[in-house]
């Protein structure tokens, strides 16, 4: 087997998994009881507020405006 069909059917195998693993997190999520479903979002919420209290507010650029500008950087420099 060649570089290139090991390369294919490793990404083969990954997109089959994904949809095994959609397939699984999908029913979890449609057993959950309310209750449950209700503790992680609660959890969720701590976990955020917890952040916050150790990092405070913070202005943040939106990450794909920050990637863009690198790669004009990155174009401006390769001309």
């Amino acid at each position: 087997m060649t570089e290139k069909e090991q390369v294919r059917a490793h990404v083969h195998n990954w997109q089959v998994a994904s949809q095994e693993i959609d397939r699984l997190r999908a029913e979890e999520l449609g057993a959950m009881s309310a209750d449950e479903s209700a503790r992680l979002i609660n959890d969720v919420m701590l976990m955020a507020d917890h952040w916050l209290s150790l990092n405070g507010p913070q202005d943040r650029d939106c990450g794909l405006v920050e990637q863009q500008r690198i790669f004009r950087k990155w174009k401006t420099a390769s001309i």
